[in-house]
């Protein structure tokens, strides 16, 4: 009975120091470099986004990227990343002055919209008072 007993610890003993053991193992996973390599991307997409660059082919490269990453088709998920970060180095060449030509665009809408009711307040009396005076051109005053 008591060998028993001792045999069931050291069995036990045994089986705790292997997951020990085990657990102390580094996991090596690609994953993480490719969550990492995305979440980048992404962000740096998303300052793009922020100055007013349309992003859906990066979002659609980034997406394909991961789909064929959990296909297990590495390769074609690297490949894909590459031609994001390409798209998005290009991109961010452009994106100062596409956020000022949207600045300056919008700023001559504000200008616009503000000159209209100056326009309307000096034109109006005017306007109204020309037509008057042609529709009541041809009367005849009597004495």
């Amino acid at each position: 009975m008591v060998s028993i007993l001792i045999r069931a610890c050291l069995t036990y003993i045994t089986l705790v120091v292997l997951v020990l053991l085990l657990c102390n193992l580094p996991i090596v996973s690609t994953s993480s470099d490719l969550d990492g390599d995305v979440g980048s991307l992404v962000e740096r997409a998303s300052e793009l986004y922020s100055k007013g660059i349309d992003i859906s082919i990066i979002i659609e490269k980034l997406n394909n990227a991961i789909v064929s990453y959990e296909e297990g088709n590495v390769n074609e998920s690297s490949r894909l990343l590459g031609e994001a970060r390409g798209l998005i180095e290009n991109m961010s060449t452009i994106a100062y002055s596409v956020y000022f030509s949207n600045i300056v665009f919008k700023a001559i809408i504000v200008v616009l919209l503000a000159t209209i009711p100056v326009l309307v307040y000096t034109l109006l009396p005017r306007f109204y008072l020309y037509l008057w005076y042609k529709s009541k051109k041809k009367w005849i005053v009597l004495r």
